[in-house]
This record gives structure tokens, C-alpha cells and sequence, in this order.
């Protein structure tokens, strides 16, 4: 199992992100004294859980992930390195609540046969929320690949 851990700025602000917009279920999170909970957000979580119809995701402080690992920099949060790319999300679910600033393109139907629309979390991290477009099937006839 491969879980992405997205570095944050303000644990507030993502977790409205994933967990209010996207409808992500916190599933555990860890306070600045490591204090844990499962199934909630701690105030003053430096560290999150989420999922999404068993996909899951971690969210963690700047702070937090350079206290664990002091052997390297830990950059800043955000900057754009690839996609979180969750398919079976149907972005018209979500269409009438995403602030304009969040949308960077879409939704639209691409080549492949994916209906797509692509955000950009408080910290810069771009999100595309897929799902098989009308009429196309999951996987294209040529065997390409959709993301």
C-alpha cells in the first residue's frame, strides 16, 4: 500500500480542504505532544489521516516533519510535484462548492475517456478528481493508460 503524506501549512485549511470539500473521513490525527485520537481531529493536530473509499492520504506540518526527520531540510510546504489522482471522485458532486480559486482546469472529458477536474489544495498541491466519462469504458481500447 502506497499512502501519500502531503506536507501542509495549516492543518486547518487542509483538513477543510479534504475532509469538507472533498468529503475525506479523518481517520486518526497527532497533536504537537503527541497525542493521538482515531477517528477525529485533535485540536492543534500537526499530523492527519484521511480516506476516501479506501484510498488514503496523510497530511503533516512543516514543523512537525522536520522535528522527525533532523537529518535532512524539510522544504516548505506546496510547489507543485505531480497530482494526487483519485479515481471514481465524480467532480459534478463537488462542482457548486469549489471556490473559484481552488479550480485550476476542468472538469472536462479527456482523450482517454476520464471525466476530470483539477484543484489545487491550500498548500499548492494539485488534486484531479476522475471518473469514467458517459458512455467510455475504464480503461481505453488502445491499453493507455489515463493517469
Amino acid at each position: 500500500m502506497i499512502i501519500p503524506n502531503l506536507l501542509v501549512a495549516d492543518m486547518d485549511s487542509s483538513i477543510a480542504f479534504y475532509r469538507d470539500l472533498l468529503g475525506m473521513e479523518v481517520t486518526m490525527s497527532v497533536d504537537a505532544d503527541q497525542g493521538y485520537s482515531e477517528g477525529e481531529l485533535r485540536p492543534g493536530s500537526v499530523f492527519a489521516g484521511l480516506q476516501w473509499q479506501g484510498a488514503q492520504i496523510m497530511l503533516q506540518t512543516r514543523a512537525s516533519l522536520a522535528a522527525e526527520l533532523t537529518e535532512v531540510e524539510v522544504g516548505a510546504p506546496g510547489g507543485v510535484w505531480g497530482t494526487v489522482f483519485i479515481r471514481g471522485y465524480d467532480p459534478q458532486t463537488i462542482l457548486d462548492r469549489v471556490p473559484a480559486e481552488a479550480r485550476v482546469k476542468g472538469p472536462e472529458t479527456t482523450w482517454y475517456g476520464m471525466r476530470e477536474l483539477t484543484l489545487q489544495d491550500p498548500d499548492g498541491h494539485l488534486v484531479t478528481l476522475a471518473t469514467p466519462a458517459e458512455g467510455a469504458t475504464e480503461e481505453p481500447a488502445d491499453g493507455a493508460a489515463g493517469a
